[in-house]
């Protein structure tokens, strides 16, 4: 996968939302990377089910023991779980999701964060982000999780899975810094800090990409800037007798 390839470009996936992502100023595939998150969930409290407590954000994992929809009088639908890891288990609530009796399956090992409540003296969680876990990994639950700026049909759910994927072929990204001058700025190197800017495990390796990403951007800003001043003194000389 190049980076470098416009989305008009790439997979059927990508060409679909492309008109979308243009409001976001992602136009080819390496723009995900530095579509740069502007706050964070923190989800990174794994517990077992017999240790939450009432008013925690937790994240469990464990296994699907049950889901189905409820349907009210008004035609709304009320999604109910119970999720069980070796501990015990919990219940689990969604309003108006009724797709999730289909995405989450029966005995399929999961990952959940969210708020712990109280109700009628049982503990529950409810609305909670969700995933199903595969190769032992999460991206949306379980960790500092990233939220981005959004557009109509373009979710944080939705750019994290495709950062997620896109990183994986980091060795596309080139650091024009030689590692002299990260060095001397004690900064890290690129790839580093789209990882950490995106995926971080606390917020000093927020930071820390933070730090460089801004050094990247003052570059930018001196190349843009040389680039106007070298354009007007070309139209001086095309054009001695104008002032500008």
């Amino acid at each position: 996968m190049d980076l470098k390839t416009p989305l008009n470009q790439a997979s059927k996936a990508y060409k679909m939302y492309a008109r979308r992502l243009e409001k976001l100023g992602i136009l080819k595939l390496e723009d995900f990377l530095f579509h740069i998150p502007f706050r964070y969930e923190d989800f990174s409290l794994v517990s077992e089910i017999s240790k939450v407590q009432p008013g925690e954000i937790v994240t469990i994992q464990g296994n699907v023991k049950e889901i189905k929809n409820q349907y009210t009088k008004r035609f709304k639908t009320i999604q109910r779980a119970v999720i069980a890891d070796e501990t015990g288990q919990l219940d689990i609530m969604w309003f108006n999701q009724p797709f999730l009796a289909r995405v989450l399956i029966v005995g399929e090992r999961v990952s959940l964060s969210g708020k712990i409540d109280l109700d009628k003296n049982k503990l529950i969680m409810r609305y909670p982000d969700y995933e199903v876990i595969y190769n032992n990994q999460t991206i949306h639950t379980g960790r500092f999780v990233p939220v981005y700026s959004e557009t109509r049909g373009v979710s944080s759910k939705w750019l994290r899975r495709q950062v997620f994927k896109l990183l994986e072929e980091k060795e596309q990204i080139k650091d024009y810094f030689p590692e002299s001058i990260l060095k001397e700025n004690n900064l890290i190197d690129l790839t580093e800090a789209l990882e950490k800017i995106h995926f971080p495990k606390n917020l000093e390796e927020v930071e820390k990409a933070k730090e460089r990403l801004a050094f990247n951007e003052l570059l930018s800003s001196l190349t843009n800037l040389w680039n106007a001043l070298r354009g007007k003194h070309c139209w001086l000389w095309i054009n001695p007798s104008k002032p500008i």
